[in-house]
This record gives C-alpha cells, structure tokens and sequence, in this order.
C-alpha cells in the first residue's frame, strides 16, 4: 500500500510540474539588430564655406529602405555657451536609398556639432560630427 501511495505522489507531483512550466521561446523569432547612422562630413570649415553631410542608414547588415525611415533630420548647433537648448533643426535631401545629406555653411567662426536624428525600424540614433569654423 505504501508503495501504490508513494507512485501516485511521484506521479502527481510530476503531472503539476509539467502544467507549470511555460512553453519554450521560438528560436525562429527575429533578433533586434543595430541601428547605424555613419554620418560623414567636413570637421573643419572656413567662415561661410559650404559643407556636405551625409547619413547613411543601416539596419543590421542592410541599408535601410525609404519607406522604413520614419524620422530624419539634422541639427545645427554652437558649441561656444550661446545657443543653449535646441539648435537649428533641416530636413535632408533623400539622395538614394537610406541615404541622405544636406548643405549648409557657418556664418561665423567657432565650435559647432552637426548631429543626425533619426528614427528607423522603432531605433533611434543621434550621432554627431563637431566642426570647427575658422
């Protein structure tokens, strides 16, 4: 009798061990990867000389499609104590796919930050360039 008790406990004991456990993860499920932003343009300027900066847009191993961009955009701004807070924000010329650039030049010598925001595939990235007018 002992033993018949001792089989129904081992059994029940395994049958709600079994009931708690949670499913196993889908290993199949898509892994988040990266968002990167390679920003290039020129680190130094003379005064009102234009400059080119570009953002290129990847997604793990791809380039990022157009329509998957959901926001982009450059900000401007002095690095010397004025212009505290947000700086001036342009919108970039779309120049091919997850590519886009924009022209501007500096009206007057000092430090500044050009920095990229964007926003793709639910990421986000600001990466930035200082440039030095003289």
């Amino acid at each position: 009798m002992k033993k018949r008790i001792s089989i129904f406990i081992i059994s029940l004991c395994l049958l709600l061990t079994a009931c708690g456990q949670e499913p196993a993860q889908s290993t199949n499920a898509e892994q988040p990867k990266p968002l990167d932003v390679n920003l290039q343009g020129p680190e130094a300027l003379q005064k009102n000389e234009s400059g080119i900066y570009k953002a290129e847009i990847t997604y793990g191993d791809e380039k990022v499609k157009n329509d998957d961009v959901e926001m982009i955009e450059f900000e401007i701004k002095k690095k010397d104590g004025e212009g505290k807070g947000k700086g001036k924000m342009l919108k970039p010329k779309q120049i091919g796919e997850g590519v886009y650039e924009i022209q501007t030049s500096f009206s007057e010598p000092g430090t500044y930050t050009v920095q990229s925001h964007v926003s793709a595939k639910g990421t986000h990235n600001m990466p930035l360039i200082t440039v030095t007018v003289k």
